[in-house]
């Protein structure tokens, strides 16, 4: 009810987004920024209030600046020829079969005004027609006659409204609702102001986007105490009468900075502000690259010289850290690009095949085609790299390459070391880690992707993987008994008939509202996979949930800033003032932020029959978010918790349809393209790094 008081005089004044975002595209908290030619990034500001153990149980207000992606205000025709790269001769005919689809994919659903009437009706697209305005046909009853006949868009503009066409041939567009012929022309129609959008931004609009809304903690700070006091929360008048006071100063709290864990390569090494250096040191453990070929897909963009120059330097570097390289048993090229008929032909000329590495160009579908056939039809690990970076051959790309590679080959790139090994992993633990990928905003019907990972050894390095489809944007893990058993059966097997004692679980992507939904269904998953592996066998559960997506930011004393943007150091840690009044939860920023403002990741424990303290499980979310496999730095989230994420994702590249012209897949075929479990020799490999 408060927050419902507290959000209706601000959607008076601004665009609601969400139930507690809130924006002006007038750019009343700061300049829109471009991120395309039709998109522009929009600062607003969001608000909450939330339950706290500040002096004994108070009410915050978080406020903290957000942005979201707006379309700009334009013409339809405009917005078509930017997104289709195309020249004004190209709406002189209709769109070819993909290009429709790919138009459709991105307009339905947005909202449009027609231009070519003096009433500027709204209206929201269904449909891209395969007809041109010349020749999709529409109910039109003639004022003279009263009778109704069949016209063409174009003729039903020019009797009407009197408007003639520019571009008659070009492919019109179905307006809801869906029970009448609504169609116009693309030149009829503009995108209005303040329409938020709601489609996933391109890979090259989200860089943008990151780059110009990303700002240093002290100029965040001062945009948030600029929004409060121009909003004025301290004189809100619903507020005011249930005799509710703002404080106009952000709240002081003390936090503390976790000690470093000591890691381990070939010898022990302290991580410097989260970050440590690879060079001139081995991994812990190296793995073999015995039997590998190289694809060369992009012949046009890279020559074979600098092919075999870059395979070189590979080698080199990998041989330096410790992994055990073979010559390749081949360097092809294929302009040509087939994965499908590529990968399953090598699988039987050279048995025993461990990588292939693949050199792809821009553009195109081929990154996802790759994985799929690679991990699911032929069982063989992939790694991918851009033509450009096979063509610079640098230091730095090689090196992380070799960090993928080395974990993808059962080896590990760093360890825990001995002499703070963290108390949790001196008995036999299985870390898990669990995430659901959601279908983005406008699929109303793709499955979501569940994924469960699971440590196999006493490091926490080594981790078998399961997935599964579900009901569509369905959080709970509807599988996780079966799940959860198989992956217990792998540790069983794995660690020579060695049940775990305890379960850890990091829970990624659950909101507050379906915590207490979650911990009944999937707790009670975890126990009965426990009992379908062994009348009796109980051990102990700890069910953490890990969230990211707040607004809850600290801002430190720039004297104790790190980094180029002087956030707080990787470590702090608060578990007092702002946290629940009485559940188990604390707040940790364990990276080093690169550009923008640090956000900590939320830790609420639901669960925890292993009576763990908070230091202990303090000590080992820090710990787990240094053994990232894929950088040599700590990173916001315990690892198993990230593969998770990267698990689910790769199960989202498995089902990607790439044949628009095709039907659509069946569930059982997208089940079947998206599982992974134990019969998958691939599932005990980080084959998704």
């Amino acid at each position: 009810m408060l927050e419902v008081m507290f959000r209706h005089y601000r959607s008076l004044k601004y665009e609601l987004v969400g139930r507690r975002s809130f924006y002006s595209v007038s750019g009343e908290f700061g300049a829109c920024c471009p991120i395309s030619h039709d998109k522009e990034g929009v600062v607003g500001f969001f608000g909450s209030m939330r339950p706290a153990a500040w002096k004994d149980g108070s009410l915050l207000l978080n406020i903290d600046v957000s942005h979201t992606a707006f379309y700009k205000e334009q013409q339809l025709l405009d917005f078509v020829l930017n997104l289709l790269n195309l020249q004004p001769r190209d709406l002189d005919k209709p769109l070819q079969p993909k290009l429709r689809l790919k138009l459709q994919r991105e307009m339905v659903g947005l909202q449009v005004q027609v231009t070519h009437s003096n009433i500027p009706r709204l209206y929201r697209i269904i449909e891209v027609s395969p007809l041109g305005s010349n020749k999709q046909q529409v109910p039109y009853k003639d004022e003279k006659t009263g009778c109704t006949t069949n016209v063409s868009v174009e003729h039903y503009l020019k009797d009407r409204y009197g408007k003639r066409l520019k571009y008659p041939n070009f492919n019109c567009i179905r307006l809801a609702p869906k029970d009448r012929s609504v169609y116009l022309p693309v030149e009829s129609m503009k995108i209005p102001k303040g329409q938020r959008v709601s489609k996933k931004l391109s890979d090259r609009e989200t860089a943008q986007f990151i780059r110009t809304t990303a700002v240093p903690p002290a100029e965040r700070r001062r945009q948030i105490v600029h929004i409060f006091r121009n909003n004025d929360f301290t004189q809100d008048p619903m507020l005011n009468d249930l005799q509710f006071t703002v404080q106009d100063t952000p709240l002081h709290i003390h936090g503390r900075i976790l000690p470093t864990p000591k890691l381990m390569m070939d010898k022990t090494l302290t991580p410097d502000r989260g970050v440590w250096e690879a060079k001139q040191r081995k991994f812990y453990r190296g793995g073999c690259v015995n039997t590998w070929i190289v694809i060369n897909y992009a012949p046009n963009w890279v020559a074979k010289a600098q092919v075999l120059n870059f395979v070189k330097a590979l080698m080199y570097t990998g041989n330096e850290r410790g992994i055990k390289f073979a010559e390749p048993v081949d360097i092809v090229e294929r302009p040509r690009p087939v994965p499908e008929q590529d990968f399953p032909k090598i699988a039987r000329q050279y048995k025993d095949l461990s990588l292939i590495v693949a050199v792809l160009g821009k553009g195109d579908d081929l990154y996802a085609r790759i994985k799929k056939s690679g991990d699911m039809d032929v069982g063989i690990l992939t790694q991918c790299v851009q033509a450009n970076n096979v063509k610079a051959c640098k230091p730095p790309t090689l090196n992380n390459l070799i960090l993928k590679i080395n974990a993808k080959l059962d080896g590990i790139n760093s360890i825990i070391a001995p002499e703070n090994k963290l108390l949790v992993l001196d008995r036999p633990v299985m870390i898990m880690g669990a995430d659901v990928n959601h279908p983005p905003a406008g699929d109303g019907e793709s499955p979501s992707l569940a994924a469960v990972v699971a440590s196999l050894d006493c490091y926490a390095s080594k981790y078998a993987t399961e997935v599964r489809t579900q009901d569509h944007r369905v959080e709970i893990i509807q599988d996780l008994k079966a799940m959860t058993k198989n992956l217990l059966l792998t540790f069983f097997i794995e660690n020579k008939k060695l049940k775990p004692q305890r379960l850890i679980m990091f829970r990624d992507g659950v909101s507050e509202s379906q915590f207490q939904e979650v911990l009944a269904y999937e707790m009670m998953a975890m126990r009965g996979a426990c009992k379908a592996l062994q009348e009796g066998y109980e051990p102990g559960i700890t069910f953490i949930v890990v969230q990211k997506r707040h607004h809850t930011r600290f801002f430190c004393d720039q004297r104790q800033g790190v980094g180029k943007c002087l956030n707080v150091p990787p470590g702090t840690v608060v578990d007092s003032s702002i946290t629940h009044p009485k559940e188990r939860d604390f707040y940790l920023c364990s990276h080093q932020g690169i550009q923008g403002t640090s956000k900590p990741t939320h830790y609420h424990v639901l669960w925890d029959d292993n009576d763990m303290t908070m230091d202990e499980l303090q000590n080992l979310t820090y710990g787990m978010c240094h053994l990232y496999n894929r950088c040599t730095r700590s990173v916001s989230l315990p690892n198993a918790a990230y593969y998770a994420h990267l698990a689910a994702y790769r199960a989202k590249v498995h089902i990607t349809d790439t044949d628009h012209d095709a039907d659509k897949p069946t569930k059982e075929e997208i089940k079947k393209a998206a599982t992974i479990d134990v019969k998958n020799p691939i599932a005990r490999k980080f084959y998704y790094v």
